[in-house]
């Protein structure tokens, strides 16, 4: 909340939304470390109740993989005892939910029952991160887009077929879902600025327009949970699994950041004059980001599927370097100059957390603020295919690997939430060594395995 209102104004105002809407239920929301959302809904009657004191979730639900299996060593489970955390509603997100009747969500931040927040949580390192750019007299403003695939719900078949990129009838294949969907998430207050159909079968991009600080992240949260609930009304089964099939384009989940300057209001990265037309802060932000992207592949490729998208000749990228308007490359520097200047992370895949695209650029970013590392230079032709260029992890282990030994970042992040991440991802990577026999091999990047859609399709 700004100090224009007051905590009592908002609550009025939500208790008059609730009347007005004749609201019945409230989702108390909160997402987990894969980007899902874990909830309970509450009768309107007990809102204010939870409201004044909080309302318990099991603790340990962070350290969850994608199926609610328990992994060891994150310090959020047998370590506590399996203890609860106390979350506590931000009134700002309060919103009423169009494509659920008479319903309303709230997000929620975890806290210990001593009061200390459970830092393990992306929103709240989110948050963090975000209150240190501001102390630096910036705003952090931020963009997504995302791609999933949209399968019919009993055959899990694409609703269309072939590669239609941009083709009228496929990206209304059936314009009662889409335009639902778009009218719904209108409603709801989440901004879209295109749809589109993609280049895989099914597959689908729309873009949400850019917003200021946590606002941005929420927004993305809400919007891919609304979309599968959509879907599924409609009998379909939309996926933000990165590559669902081993012969289509992978779905990727873009990332656009820049700068603002809180006294001027004005793009800190745009600096006609400069190398790049590029600010100072804007060349150290985007030399961290490229210093610690195979680190912070942990959090853009967070899946042992994501890593059969970094694939040469796919649009998407597979090295750690940028480019201006190069689509081969991992950061990608936009045409649209001036006050729009900004940089668009390419390596988020589509499976990742909307909160940890944001905490890895961010904190990477900030790193390269305040050491000053050099920037390579820009890649002006196809980055695919030169060994020269630092190539990104071929799998989960090799982005475990290079994240723990990437202690400047880590020093940026919480000590809660590297142990947290590093357990649940030895633990992913432990469990598909066991599943596949040829996790090891290449041939693991060359194929999709049905066990694999058991385990991401329909909860990413």
């Amino acid at each position: 909340m700004g100090s224009k209102f007051s905590r009592s104004d908002k609550i009025s105002e939500i208790q008059k939304t609730i009347r007005d809407e004749k609201i019945e239920f409230v989702r108390f929301e909160q997402s987990d470390l894969h980007g899902i959302s874990r909830s309970k809904l509450v009768p309107v009657g007990s809102f204010m109740s939870y409201l004044d004191n909080g309302l318990n979730f099991y603790g340990g639900l962070l350290g969850l993989d994608i199926q609610s299996l328990v992994p060891q060593g994150t310090g959020y489970a047998e370590e506590v005892a399996f203890a609860d955390h106390c979350t506590v509603p931000d009134l700002a997100t309060f919103r009423v939910l169009p494509w659920v009747p008479g319903t309303a969500n709230i997000i929620v931040d975890p806290y210990w029952y001593d009061g200390s927040p459970a830092m393990a949580s992306p929103r709240l390192l989110l948050k963090k991160l975000l209150n240190r750019f501001d102390e630096l007299g910036y705003i952090c403003r931020m963009g997504y887009e995302f791609e999933f695939y949209v399968l019919h719900k009993d055959s899990r078949t694409p609703v269309y077929g072939g590669q239609p990129i941009f083709v009228t009838v496929r990206n209304n294949f059936d314009i009662e879902f889409t335009y639902d969907l778009m009218r719904k998430m209108d409603k709801a207050g989440i901004r879209l600025i295109t749809q589109n159909s993609e280049h895989g079968p099914g597959q689908q991009e729309i873009n949400l327009n850019y917003m200021d600080g946590i606002a941005a992240a929420d927004t993305a949260f809400l919007f891919r949970t609304g979309v599968k609930e959509i879907a599924l009304q409609h009998g379909y089964i939309a996926t933000f699994m990165t590559k669902p099939f081993i012969d289509s384009s992978a779905s990727g989940s873009h990332f656009h950041i820049s700068l603002i300057d809180k006294k001027t209001g004005r793009n800190a990265f745009n600096a006609p004059d400069e190398a790049y037309g590029l600010s100072g802060i804007a060349r150290r932000f985007l030399a961290g980001v490229l210093r610690h992207a195979r680190a912070n592949t942990l959090f853009t490729a967070p899946t042992v599927n994501c890593y059969k998208r970094y694939r040469v000749n796919s649009f998407a990228p597979d090295t750690a370097t940028w480019g201006l308007e190069n689509r081969t490359v991992g950061i990608r520097l936009k045409g649209a100059r001036g006050e729009s200047t900004h940089l668009e992370n390419r390596l988020a895949c589509g499976a990742s957390n909307p909160y940890l695209p944001a905490v890895s650029t961010l904190a990477a970013g900030l790193e390269g603020i305040l050491s000053d590392p050099p920037l390579p230079d820009p890649v002006d032709v196809v980055a695919y295919g030169n060994p020269d260029l630092p190539a990104l992890p071929k799998r989960l282990g090799e982005s475990i690997a290079a994240f723990e030994q990437d202690k400047a970042l880590q020093e940026l992040l919480h000590p809660e939430f590297v142990r947290l991440v590093t357990a649940v991802k030895r633990h992913e990577e432990e469990l598909a060594r066991s599943r596949f026999n040829d996790y090891d091999s290449p041939q693991f990047n060359s194929r999709v395995d049905p066990r694999e859609w058991d385990y991401y399709l329909e909860l990413l």
